[in-house]
Order: C-alpha cells, then sequence, then structure tokens
C-alpha cells in the first residue's frame, strides 16, 4: 500500500496551480496574479517548529488525492461563498509559542481563529469546504494570523493552494450546516467519521468587548510560507462589522457568539495549544467575482 504524499512529495506533481484569497481580500480589476501576490511580503524562514504547522497528512483515504487533475484550465474564477469564523483565548502559552517559528514571534496578545469556509459558487472551479486553524503572530513587528493548518474537500483546490500560496492544506472531510439561528461547520479528522472539530456560531448582538476584538483583528493579513518565504495576503482598513454597510452588494454579515468542541485526539493542533474562551464570532458571505491568474 502506498504512503499517503507528504508536502516535499507533492511538489513534483504540481501545476501553475491557483487559490482563493481569504475572504476579504479585494483583488485588483477582480484578479490577483500569483506575481503579484508572491510580492506582497516575501522574507527567508526558519525551520518550523514540529507537530504544529503543516503536521498533518496530506491525504484522506475516503477522499480524492491532494492532486491537480487538469479539470479547470486558469484562471480559476470565484463567484460566491460563505463561511462561519471565531476567535478565542489560548490556554497553553507555552504550546503557542513552539507553534510560531521564525521569523514569526509571540503577540503582546496572543488569539486562535477558527473557521469553517464553502466555496459554493465556481465560474471556473472546484465547489469545496475549507477549514483553518490560526495563530496571531508577528512578522517584522506587525501582526498576522499564521495559517498552521487548512484542510479542504478538494484534490485541485488542496494542490493549487499549496503551490501557489504555500497554504497548509490536507484533504479531510467538512460540512457547513446553516439554519436560522446558527450555523454550525464540523472539519472531521483523518477518515472522516470522528470530528477535528465542531464550530457553531449563535447569531446575536454581541456585547462592547466583543466589538471590540473585532475591531482588534480586522487589519492584520493572513501569512503563509511559500518555497521556505512569507507571503502575506490581504488585510483591511475597515471592521468586520462595518464591511456590510461599506459594500452592501458584496458583503453579509451577522455577527455572535461562538462555541467550540475539539475532537479527542491529543495530537489535533487545537488539543496542542488549549484553545480557552470564545471572544466573539460571526458569519460572513462574500459576492463578488474575482480570480487568480498564475503567471
Amino acid at each position: 500500500m502506498p504512503r499517503a504524499p507528504t508536502a516535499r512529495h507533492l511538489q513534483d506533481q504540481m501545476p501553475p496551480a491557483v487559490d482563493l484569497p481569504r475572504a476579504g481580500k479585494r483583488p485588483a480589476r477582480g484578479r490577483w496574479s500569483v506575481a503579484l501576490l508572491a510580492a506582497l511580503g516575501l522574507a527567508d524562514c526558519a525551520p518550523l517548529a514540529p507537530g504544529f504547522y503543516d503536521a498533518a497528512t496530506i491525504d484522506d483515504p475516503n477522499l480524492p488525492s491532494c492532486m491537480w487533475t487538469r479539470r479547470f484550465s486558469p484562471p480559476i474564477v470565484y463567484q460566491e461563498s460563505d463561511f462561519i469564523r471565531a476567535f478565542f483565548e489560548p490556554v497553553n502559552l507555552a504550546a503557542y509559542r513552539q507553534a510560531i517559528p521564525a521569523p514569526f514571534a509571540m503577540p503582546p496578545r496572543p488569539l486562535v481563529r477558527v473557521s469553517v469556509l464553502h466555496y459554493y459558487e465556481m465560474e471556473n472551479g472546484p465547489i469545496y469546504h475549507e477549514s483553518e486553524v490560526s495563530v496571531l503572530a508577528l512578522h517584522e513587528g506587525k501582526p498576522g494570523w499564521f495559517v498552521l493548518t487548512m484542510p479542504v474537500t478538494d484534490g485541485d483546490a488542496c494542490a493549487g493552494g499549496r503551490n501557489a500560496l504555500g497554504t497548509p492544506k490536507v484533504m479531510r472531510r467538512i460540512t457547513l450546516e446553516r439554519g436560522a439561528d446558527q450555523h454550525v461547520g464540523t472539519s472531521y479528522a483523518r477518515g472522516g467519521r470522528t470530528p477535528e472539530f465542531t464550530l457553531t456560531v449563535a447569531f446575536g448582538e454581541p456585547g462592547a468587548a466583543a466589538r471590540e476584538v473585532l475591531r482588534f483583528v480586522s487589519p492584520f493579513p493572513d501569512l503563509y510560507i511559500l518555497r521556505g518565504s512569507v507571503l502575506k495576503l490581504g488585510g483591511g482598513r475597515g471592521s468586520i462589522e462595518t464591511l456590510e454597510t461599506a459594500a452592501p452588494g458584496v458583503w453579509k454579515i451577522r455577527l455572535g457568539t461562538a462555541r467550540l468542541e475539539a475532537g479527542g485526539d491529543p495530537e489535533s493542533v487545537l488539543q496542542r495549544l488549549g484553545v480557552g474562551s470564545p471572544l466573539v464570532a460571526y458569519w460572513g458571505r462574500l459576492r463578488f467575482r474575482f480570480s487568480i491568474t498564475p503567471q
């Protein structure tokens, strides 16, 4: 039986792939190029701490392999997606420090971000679910979300993201259930039977402290490692809670509170980090046509 591929094994089979920028990242003229993305922030990267960043086996035995199938020809064009996202206090600060390799540094205010996303309307490209676990870190003195793991449900999205942006994507089962009063996202462990985590966002008006957290985290970009260098993507000037007012045809936002149930695997990222109290959560829908074109 062949071994599940590692990140190194995948490098030779990857295409000039494409991937979606994180929700809230407005593309120039409706299109990003990989060359432009790479120019947004590159720096030498030191060896990574084991067990946290991109540590999981990439393939899942019950899902397609993480590889580019050539079903789609670039550019991949996105039209609409939605997601739930929550922010938490970390419990184990020693583990949090270990999860942040050089050239990143511990921030004054450590935070954990957990999301479940669904890219359900594509003009050209795969429809897929995604989840992610990130920690706030400093890069060159500025905060950003260092993405530790990013499971997805589609092999083209997996291979494309790893190659184009350095996203730590792996193949996993993910679901997002939508209700009138709450949305529930579940990211499953390898094999698709046991939840790695379940994130529930119940809609309601948050208090002043929760809104302060939203304003605090809104400007921060995502941080990826692409072929040994740091890539920064996104970040915004306005607060998350004002996105719908600023662009009502593009954004739909519902604020709320979060409940996170982590699975029992002691080696999972969330179990190792030790996630504490939920601070704030929200649902977002992005309706905007854009693409990433490799060069």
